[in-house]
């Protein structure tokens, strides 16, 4: 019955499953021999070497999950008077080749009162958030911290990068003043 579900090279396994027995495959690296029978234990995909008869399961890469408290780096997308959306491009580290889809709440952009989204972020803004609630379709984020906050922009004006002055955004091509919700490091941070 196993006979009919033997994985061929390349297919996904997870730790368990059944890859043959010890008579034609020799166990090698992500697998284990249990009672002469050879068994996946990681995730990953199957190499048969039919010349050796060896059998083996090179892991995968699972797609970083982002979990309540994770420092991630987002492009704000979308603004509205109470929300901002964004796509998150990088969890813990690891840049996402499919990003996340996240939201900040106005109360949550910073720890002082914010009339309209717009006066501290804006689409296009890269930013760094913390996840607060990672539970729904939407990935909940904050950005009212001091390291939080618009890491990167350019002017809303002539597109030209924007520098830091003090509280504000100055664009030296426009002469553009802009508010955001920036963050302590801001213009020394590479993204």
């Amino acid at each position: 019955m196993q006979e009919l579900n033997k994985p061929k090279t390349g297919s996904l396994v997870l730790p368990g499953d059944w890859l043959g027995v010890i008579e034609e495959f020799t166990p090698g690296e992500g697998t284990y021999e249990e009672n002469g029978v050879v068994y996946s234990s990681s995730i990953g995909r199957v190499v048969i070497d039919n010349v050796e008869k060896r059998v083996r399961v090179i892991p995968i890469e699972l797609r970083a999950l982002p979990r309540k408290g994770d420092i991630i780096l987002a492009k704000v997308t979308q603004i509205n008077k109470m929300l901002t959306f964004v796509d998150i491009a990088r969890v813990r580290g690891q840049n996402l080749a499919n990003p996340f889809s996240g939201v900040i709440h106005i109360s949550q952009i910073s720890p002082g009162y914010v009339e309209n989204t717009s006066d501290a972020l804006r689409p296009g803004d890269i930013i760094r958030a913390r996840v607060i609630e990672d539970k729904g379709e939407l990935i909940q984020l904050t950005t009212a911290e001091t390291n939080l906050g618009v890491i990167y922009t350019t002017c809303s004006k002539c597109g030209s990068e924007l520098e830091r002055r003090g509280n504000f955004l100055y664009c030296n091509d426009c002469e553009e003043k802009e508010t955001r919700k920036i963050a302590s490091d801001y213009g020394k941070v590479k993204t």
